[in-house]
């Protein structure tokens, strides 16, 4: 039997990945190309094709396996019960799910609804409730960090709690070499200290030894440059609702889990920015 990990041409899904072959978890990943992730990869891992918008693929991508690393997928038509049946029907032993911080007070996103679509499967589970990505420094907010030094995003002077998707990964798989140990439970975790964008910023300038400032913008600047830039309206608005919790000073909240389950101490923004330093530069 195997482990199925999802999202791994995400931030958490692919440090999941190499956390679970460091760790000797007999894994296969799920992709929606073969042929890219192979050419990609080569041997490195097990690849498996799983396409949430396409029931067909569930029973295959499926097989033999008894413990899943979970992500919701973006993107419309996604067939997120329906592929939860099929893992129940497939005697699925154990689903360890990444959520998000604070869902249980937001039922109207999609992890709201999924947290309780697993639970009623009766599969045994695992809710990694987590902190704003580290990783979005070097993602979606890296074209303006590299060509104007900015941190562009609606957040306002909220703070966030920072969290790294190596962390992530970490309790991700902890969890499922262990699943006796953290079965039916939900964990929030987060960065070691909450920040607002202003105070990133000033800690990529020392660090990085050039000035990066956030600018701050408005919903509506935002939003008019961002289409300027040939971005997609339905991107926009995510990226936008990401921020909103932290504009109205809803994200700032710290968990210790992580401390608690690994004995160790999260990964800290100033880490995370020399770590991977080369991208912005």
């Amino acid at each position: 039997m195997k482990t199925l990990i999802t999202g791994f041409n995400g931030k958490t899904g692919f440090e999941v990945a190499k956390k679970a072959k460091s760790a000797s978890i007999v894994s296969t990943c799920a992709v929606r190309s073969l042929e890219k992730a192979k050419a990609n990869y080569g041997s490195d891992y097990s690849f498996t094709l799983l396409d949430f918008t396409k029931p067909e693929t569930f029973e295959q991508a499926l097989s033999d396996v008894d413990s899943i690393f979970l992500i919701y997928p973006p993107g419309e038509g996604i067939e997120f019960e329906r592929f939860l049946e099929t893992a129940k029907k497939r005697s699925v032993k154990h689903i360890v799910y990444l959520s998000l911080k604070d869902v249980q007070f937001m039922p109207f996103i999609h992890h709201y609804k999924n947290e309780k679509l697993i639970k009623k499967t009766g599969i045994p589970y695992t809710f990694i409730r987590a902190g704003y990505f580290m990783q979005n420094l070097n993602d979606f907010l890296l074209q303006e960090l590299k060509e104007r030094k900015r941190i562009f995003v609606p957040a306002g002077n909220g703070k966030t709690s920072f969290v790294d998707a190596r962390d992530l990964a970490e309790i991700a798989v902890m969890a499922l070499r262990n699943p006796s140990l953290h079965q039916n439970k939900s964990y929030v975790i987060t960065g070691n200290e909450a920040l607002t964008f202003y105070e990133v910023a000033k800690r990529m300038t020392h660090i990085l030894e050039t000035p990066v400032e956030y600018t701050n913008p408005s919903v509506k600047e935002f939003k008019s440059w961002m289409l300027s830039q040939g971005a997609d309206s339905s991107f926009i608005n995510v990226v936008t609702g990401i921020h909103f919790p932290t504009k109205l000073g809803l994200a700032k909240g710290i968990s210790n889990d992580f401390e608690k389950i690994t004995g160790k101490k999260q990964t800290s923004i100033n880490e995370y920015i020399r770590d991977f330093k080369q991208y912005w530069l």
